[in-house]
């Protein structure tokens, strides 16, 4: 409305100012008549006669009042003249003194007047020549023509055309209104649609159509295309959810955004893909423990936590990762490796007795094969990191998944080596495995200056054990003495079944006095052993050592070893159960010599 209103006022000054501007030029046309008629009188000697000539101008529609004032060089020369034809007001003064055009406005709420006085100025050139009637000189104001004019039309005309003009300005505008908007409604009806459909999507939503009720071509196009591209995309996403359902644990609280949805799941499969391919190149189990368990320190953010393998029936269960914040110990009665089920604290109270001390912790087993199992204990300090923790449980799950197939090929690469490299009937590594470790010890052993304490073991009269009780009584007898071996040796010594019932033993960093008093323990405590028959019957058997260090007795370790066998076979001419150190007088033979 304020347009409006500021329209028609602008309208009204307008045609206002056009008006006066009319009645300006009208009375500047009646001023000319008045002067070209008295002059015309004047040259004609009817000067008498002109009072008609001015009543009958100033009867012509809009004038008001007219009259003619005389200068005061013609009053002198032909007096007042009729009607006394002095000057009247200020204007009239004014215009003979200045002979310029005045003007004058003169409105109220019920009248409005212009007011113009004309000067009549002597003009010795032209027709007519004012000088031979006037006694005046070129240029002077010889009188003025003052003309009152009511312009109340003019200004009552200007506000009706211009409410006209605003009327047939609103009436144009509100068809043009009407015109647009019947065009535009279906437009606004699909934008509207659009807009809600968008919005939904923004949130999430993918579902929700573009509706579209005109019979506008272009409108339908657009509808179709922007629906099928939401179709292809809720379906595309959709389908990228549940094809990945098949192969990735998904958290129950995902994002409802599909779209971002599928961008965490792109993201996590990157991830998972990565870490596959890493573990791929891992030499053994114990490296890729170590990659899980970083994953679940630094991306997923547990801090108190251990990873521990279990075998068949939770048979010796092992801390294969552990980021505790104090020193976790294994608990055979842990619930979750007994049933090997999920072990939540929240899900009653002390549910699993081994953990009582635990106020927030879970425990999730992972069967990886049918030869050993994962088990992940998590411990939190309140409730709501528990709550977290259960949320990251998916994801741990396919990092679990990822490596399973990668631990159970290095748990059987594992099995087999073990296999090949151990004794089956004692437990202890055989003669193959003997070269490998002398190949990385040797080296290690001469660049840190490492010093070997060398047993070699062989138990005395052993046939005659397999030939009185049979072989399965001579490996009690081999299974006895290794038994005891593993009791009487240090976790860094290395025992070795040599052949038969001949064994090796390398005293790691161990001084040559310590060395015969392990060699005299080992021997003591074999004689001690009842080996049991058969029948029920128990005997005891003996044992010959024979010792040698390396490198003190050779920088050759396996000339050390050949040097304990030779001071074994002395401690068996030298009458059995006893221990030799080797001598270099064990040498004397010729052959001996030319071998060493």
């Amino acid at each position: 409305m304020g347009y409006e209103r500021s329209l028609m006022v602008i309208l009204a000054f307008s045609i206002r100012d056009l008006g006066i501007k009319n009645a300006e030029e009208k009375a500047q046309i009646i001023a000319d008549l008045v002067q070209d008629g008295l002059s015309a009188h004047m040259l004609s000697g009817t000067m008498d006669q002109r009072e008609f000539f001015l009543n009958k101008i100033s009867t012509a529609k809009g004038v008001e009042a007219l009259w003619v004032v005389r200068s005061e060089s013609v009053i002198k020369q032909f007096g007042k003249g009729f009607n006394n034809e002095v000057v009247r007001d200020g204007i009239d003064e004014k215009t003979l003194q200045t002979g310029l055009v005045h003007k004058q406005n003169e409105e109220s709420s019920h009248s409005a007047k212009l007011r113009i006085s004309t000067p009549y100025i002597a003009k010795e050139n032209g027709s007519p020549n004012c000088m031979q009637c006037h006694q005046a000189k070129e240029g002077e104001v010889l009188g003025a023509i003052s003309i009152v004019f009511n312009i109340n039309e003019v200004r009552t005309n200007g506000v009706i055309t211009s409410l006209g003009i605003l009327l047939l300005s609103i009436f144009i505008m509100l068809f043009i209104f009407f015109v647009i908007n019947r065009s535009m409604k279906p437009l606004m009806e699909l934008f509207d649609s659009i807009t809600f459909v968008m919005n939904k999507a923004q949130e999430g939503d993918y579902s929700r159509r573009v509706r579209f009720s005109g019979s506008d071509k272009e409108c339908h196009n657009v509808m179709f295309w922007i629906n099928s591209l939401l179709e292809k995309l809720e379906n595309t996403l959709n389908d990228i959810e549940v094809t990945v359902k098949k192969f990735l644990a998904l958290s129950p609280n995902h994002q409802p955004d599909l779209l971002l949805d599928a961008q965490a799941i792109v993201h996590e499969l990157s991830d998972i893909y990565q870490f596959k391919r890493t573990i791929e190149f891992d030499e053994d189990k114990e490296q890729v423990y170590r990659r899980i368990g970083s994953i679940l320190q630094h991306d997923l953010g547990l801090e108190d936590f251990v990873l521990i393998e279990s075998g068949k029936d939770a048979i010796n269960p092992t801390i294969v990762f552990d980021a505790s914040s104090q020193k976790r110990t294994i608990d055979p009665t842990c619930r979750a490796l007994r049933t090997k089920q999920a072990v939540y604290s929240d899900q009653f109270r002390n549910i699993c007795e081994s953990c009582d001390s635990c106020a927030h912790h879970l425990c999730i087993p992972y069967l990886i094969s049918s030869d050993f199992e994962l088990l992940l204990s998590i411990w939190t300090t309140t409730p709501e990191a528990l709550a977290h923790t259960k949320e990251q449980l998916p994801k741990i799950q396919n990092y679990i998944d990822a490596a399973r197939p990668e631990l159970v090929s290095k748990n059987l690469t594992e099995i087999l080596k073990i296999s090949s490299t151990t004794d089956a009937l004692t437990g202890l590594y055989n003669r193959k495995y003997l070269d490998e470790y002398i190949e990385k010890a040797l080296s290690q052993a001469k660049r840190n200056g490492i010093v070997y304490g060398i047993l070699m073991i062989d138990i005395d009269f052993f046939k005659m054990v397999n030939d009185t009780y049979g072989h399965d009584v001579g490996d009690r007898a081999i299974k006895a003495l290794s038994h005891i071996l593993k009791e009487n040796i240090r976790e860094a010594d290395t025992a070795f079944r040599f052949g038969g019932e001949e064994f090796l033993i390398l005293l790691y960093e161990c001084e040559e006095t310590m060395v015969e008093n392990i060699a005299n323990k080992i021997r003591m405590a074999f004689e001690k052993t009842p080996i049991q028959s058969n029948n029920g019957a128990t005997f005891n058997k003996t044992l010959s050592v024979g010792v040698s260090i390396f490198p003190k007795d050779s920088d050759s370790i396996w000339k050390c070893i050949k040097f304990a066998d030779i001071a074994l076979y002395k401690a068996k001419d030298s009458g059995r159960n006893c221990i030799k150190r080797f001598e270099l007088n064990m040498l004397d033979e010729q052959e001996l010599k030319n071998a060493f």
